[in-house]
């Protein structure tokens, strides 16, 4: 669903001015709603609906029952009463529509919707820079692993029994391959190109360092655990 507006109703939101999608997170379109605010699009509040004199007057605030208005007449307060609902809701109240502030929940969802977006894709980035880069190859590294225990009896204690890990170095590429094509009819031609490998080894990095760079202090925090 392409959403291009959003209002707030009872019933959930308007979007489109069509669909009714309900408030609830389970919702697929609800979903696709917190994404649009995340996008930085803004949704409109619920409409408030402030009503005229009519409705005024005859509300619960206004004229009193038929019972209590004849009971006014016969002790002659009814003349008063009506003027004093008059006075409070004048026929120049003709009622008005304003907008309602977005409900803060819905802006908070879509808050917490982004934080966890940024920390799945600070923690992929992380990764994706973790790996060696083709272009420079990687050096051999090793490390002890306990691997058992055996009974030392000149200690007369249990000790670690270890076995060295060892990776193995990688060399760099190749900065340079050459391809050789061949037209119809013609003779082949061999020409020297980047290393293919290398080209998107470095893209997917330099994508990843810029979300690495561009990702908001506080998620960082709640990733590297400080």
């Amino acid at each position: 669903m392409i959403i291009s507006t959003v209002k707030i109703v009872e019933d959930g939101f308007l979007v489109n001015g069509l669909s009714i999608v309900p408030d609830s997170p389970s919702n697929i379109d609800y979903q696709l709603i917190l994404d649009w605010i995340i996008d930085g699009n803004e949704p409109e509040g619920a409409d408030i609906i402030e009503p005229d004199y009519v409705a005024l007057r005859t509300g619960p605030e206004g004229y009193a029952s038929l019972p209590e208005q004849l009971g006014m007449q016969t002790d002659g307060t009814w003349d008063a009463h009506v003027a004093d609902v008059k006075t409070r809701f004048p026929k120049s109240n003709t009622g008005s529509v304003t907008i309602a502030d977005v409900p803060q929940s819905l802006l908070d969802a879509a808050a917490a919707k982004l934080f966890a977006k940024q920390v799945e894709d600070y923690t992929k980035a992380k990764t994706r820079i973790s790996q060696y880069q083709l272009s420079v190859g990687r050096p051999e590294t090793s490390y002890e692993e306990v691997v058992s225990q055996e009974w030392d009896e000149e200690l007369m204690e249990m000790q670690d029994v270890t076995e060295t890990i060892v990776t193995p170095a990688i060399e760099p590429l190749d900065a340079t391959i050459e391809v050789t094509t061949q037209e119809i009819d013609e003779e082949p031609v061999t020409t020297t190109v980047d290393n293919p490998l290398i080209v998107t080894d470095d893209a997917e990095r330099d994508a990843a360092q810029l979300i690495i760079d561009n990702t908001p202090q506080e998620v960082k925090d709640q990733v590297d655990g400080v």
